[in-house]
């Protein structure tokens, strides 16, 4: 019997959806046998209605955690304690909430153990969500980037990532940043909000006078616009017209330059964009090792936590562990590989901050 390429595809994407409930519940298992066995042993030392015996949970809690953390989630390094503390409070909550359960209804055909498995797969789901709402709500998302200029086939690079990144990042780019850039064609804006319309769409703007290219096409089919620090037009009047439409303005720092007083300048912005490459708007160009230094100073800001960091520019797996930031964006790494939605996954679970 012959499976439709389609059918296929959609199990496949089904998988990827659920990938992290998958590697979640896995993860769970293993938790709940290592909590089981360490209260085995702590039976031959304690009475079996010690209070102390829960505190086998705790090992449990930790295990699920930290592997959570190193092959399913990617919390950058910033936000792990956070994260740590809110699981926590779930699993606890979880578990005493069970333990009520337990104590209400006489399970008289099963031992301690096939209880406990039995009660938490009932409540495993709903403490997942409340995990992907709290605890997990800071990992590490993953955009793939596509030129506005003239030469992008966008169905071709739909039909190479699908539904599979995070976000989408869409370069603009003219000839005060690039003598070599072509002719910008700000309507592929519209194009790729119509292959992607549950995602959301974050534009860089390449110009020493980006109001040149906030026109409404731009502003409309947008959700985060950036623009580079070091252009001519007057700042307010950038960040104005952007929030004029309600969309998000982001501030573009090149790890080629050297900044003072990073404070200042990014205390307008929520949303932070360091281009990690030497050249504006040229593809497959190596990550500029200059970039950790930009991102370890920005990591060390006061008000850190007031924005979020995307890095952008020769993004590969084997880099992407070397930095702590809430983004990533992959264009040529992701697009000429030979499997692009597996790299998808790869930059989204298989990495993980360790400098």
């Amino acid at each position: 019997m012959i499976i439709e390429k389609s059918f296929l595809k959609e199990i496949n994407f089904f998988i990827y959806k659920k990938k992290h409930l998958i590697v979640y519940i896995f993860i769970g298992i293993l938790s709940l046998l290592i909590e089981l066995g360490i209260r085995r042993a702590l039976l031959k030392i304690y009475d079996p209605h010690s209070f102390l015996l829960h505190f086998s949970v705790l090992f449990g809690i930790i295990f699920a955690f930290y592997f959570n953390i190193k092959f399913n989630f990617n919390v950058p390094k910033l936000y792990l304690k956070r994260s740590l503390i809110y699981f926590i409070i779930i699993s606890l909550s979880s578990y005493i909430f069970q333990y009520f359960i337990k104590s209400k209804i006489f399970f008289t055909t099963f031992n301690f153990e096939q209880t406990r498995f039995l009660i938490s797969g009932i409540f495993f789901i709903i403490a997942y969500f409340f995990h992907l709402k709290f605890s997990f709500k800071d990992s590490r998302k993953v955009g793939v980037a596509i030129y506005a200029n003239g030469y992008e086939d966008i169905k071709k690079i739909y039909d190479k990532i699908g539904l599979y990144p995070d976000f989408i990042h869409v370069d603009i780019i003219d000839k005060t940043m690039n003598q070599a850039a072509l002719d910008t064609k700000l309507s592929k804006l519209e194009v790729v909000k119509a292959y992607w319309p549950n995602h959301e769409i974050h534009t860089h703007i390449m110009s020493t006078n980006p109001l040149n290219c906030l026109d409404e096409t731009v502003c409309k089919f947008s959700d985060i616009i950036y623009f580079h620090h070091e252009c001519l037009d007057d700042k307010k009047k950038i960040i104005d017209k952007i929030k004029k439409y309600r969309k998000i303005p982001g501030v573009v720092l090149h790890s080629v330059n050297n900044y003072e007083n990073l404070e200042n300048i990014v205390q307008d912005f929520n949303e932070i964009l360091v281009l990690s490459i030497e050249k504006c708007g040229v593809s497959g160009q190596k990550f500029n090792e200059t970039t950790f230094k930009l991102i370890d100073d920005l990591n060390s800001l006061n008000q850190r936590k007031k924005f979020k960091i995307c890095v952008d520019g020769g993004v590969k797996s084997n880099l992407i562990s070397k930095f702590s930031s809430e983004k990533v964006v992959s264009g040529s790494d992701v697009l000429n590989n030979k499997n692009p939605k597996q790299q998808i996954m790869r930059l989204q679970t298989l990495s993980r901050y360790e400098k």
